[in-house]
């Protein structure tokens, strides 16, 4: 038994350690800006760690350092993503960050309140300068990825062993999940909050089963206090984090029929949920006008639900930010068939079939309504489905790990392609004008 722990201990920490050194590489090479919205949403946390509060839609809230970055001046810290082709490595010059007075309107201001206000305060501790706090916005994402890899390698510890824990390694590994994790934004404190939250309902099963099995009668009544006091509170908390968390609710009434929940504990943790998301859209009509966020105007062109598949599975395949170089169809296929080919043959526990299938279908009803709402031109985002990683890695990926392990092994040796061709495109040796078979981007001839 005490091998037994002292092995299990070892491999959290070979899990943590190699996410770490994957994440890591990710954010520190990410040239200023490469990510997705990164320059909102650090516009949002600059504004907030100067004025404790949050911006409304509407007011100026764009400090102007980085309305210098948005005009291209000579002066100020680049962005990646504004360049695109135009962009050429060079040393980076840091300046101290100027407060005021603010620019432009920030459409990130759309975006619940939670993370900007928690994580704005970290700057503090560190020079003002604009790569300072850009470095320490991106670190704390880091962290809570990392939380999020731990919260999903334990469910898949639990469901398939040592095959869970290679599956949840595999997270870091993923191209998609490392460009919305590892950048300045509030999605991987929503992936950490909502992996913890899924982590605490599951948890309950074996525990309560624990209990009972020795018959601990009053350690298995302060357990089920104390564990539905948490599952509460984190399932609030991911709710409260960003709107795209709430379809991975509909995992709670399958866990709670399994474990044979007490009333108590439904009853506590589905009024967190309502109270969490009352709150969080009272909050969002007072600064935007609407309770998600911007009320997006109707463009009037006709939906055209065959581009609005092709992007979405494209940015879910892979997507390097903001200058749309991403994967070709021929190599989509290439990479992501034999893993849904591996899932598709792997052994299945029925129940967890019908989990997937069912997070599955309420994120894609939640996706058709962002559609519908930004008048058919968002909703194809497809790297935001990753958010169901802690359901779907330790149901689906671990049990193909578990037949295939060779799909592990496929999973990052197609980081290693990606990356190496993404790190040529942050050298500035990758064009639009000379693509490949593979990528949308190739090199300068």
């Amino acid at each position: 038994m005490y091998d037994r722990a002292v092995s299990r201990r070892v491999a959290y920490l070979l899990l943590v350690a190699a996410a770490s050194v994957r994440l890591l590489i990710q954010a520190a090479a990410m040239p200023p800006y490469a990510g997705l919205d990164e320059l909102y949403h650090v516009a949002r946390l600059a504004f907030v760690l100067e004025e404790h509060r949050n911006p409304t839609t509407t007011e100026r809230s764009v400090p102007p350092d980085l309305e210098a970055t948005l005009e291209r001046k000579w002066d100020a810290v680049p962005s990646f993503a504004l360049l695109q082709r135009d962009w050429h490595p060079r040393p980076l010059r840091d300046r101290a960050v100027t407060p005021r007075p603010y620019a432009r309107p920030n459409y990130e201001a759309q975006q619940p309140s939670l993370y900007y206000s928690f994580v704005a305060p970290l700057a503090r501790l560190f020079p003002r300068t604009v790569l300072t706090q850009l470095r320490v916005w991106r670190f704390a994402s880091v962290v809570f990825a990392l939380i999020a890899i731990v919260a999903t390698a334990t469910i898949g510890e639990r469901w398939w062993g040592r095959s869970g824990l290679v599956a949840a390694a595999l997270v870091a590994f993923i191209p998609t999940w490392e460009t919305l994790v590892t950048r300045a934004s509030n999605d991987a404190f929503a992936c950490a909050l909502v992996a913890v939250a899924v982590a605490i309902t599951a948890w309950g099963e074996m525990q309560n089963a624990e209990c009972r099995m020795q018959n601990w009668e009053r350690s298995h009544s302060a357990f089920r206090i104390l564990h539905s006091a948490f599952e509460a509170l984190f399932w609030a908390l991911a709710i409260a984090a960003k709107l795209y968390t709430w379809p991975l609710a509909i995992a709670l009434p399958f866990f709670w029929r399994w474990q044979r929940a007490s009333r108590w504990r439904v009853i506590a943790v589905t009024a967190a949920c309502a109270i969490s998301a009352a709150l969080t859209m009272t909050e969002l009509s007072s600064r935007t006008g609407t309770a998600i966020g911007i009320d997006f105007a109707h463009t009037g062109r006709a939906l055209r639900i065959v581009d609005l598949v092709k992007v979405t599975i494209a940015s879910a395949a892979w997507t390097s930010g903001e200058h749309w170089d991403a994967l070709r169809p021929a190599g989509i296929v290439l990479y992501i068939v034999p893993v849904v080919l591996a899932i598709a043959f792997a052994p299945r526990r029925r129940e967890l079939w019908w989990l997937s299938g069912a997070v599955l279908t309420a994120f894609a009803l939640a996706q058709a309504v962002n559609v519908i709402e930004s008048g058919w031109v968002g909703g194809g985002e497809g790297w935001y489905w990753f958010v169901l990683v802690p359901v779907l890695v330790p149901a689906l990926l671990a049990p193909a790990v578990k037949r295939f392990p060779l799909v592990a092994l496929w999973i990052v040796a197609w980081d290693v392609v990606i990356t190496a061709h993404l790190f040529g495109t942050w050298a500035g040796h990758m064009s639009p004008d000379h693509s490949g078979w593979l990528f949308r981007w190739g090199p300068h001839a």
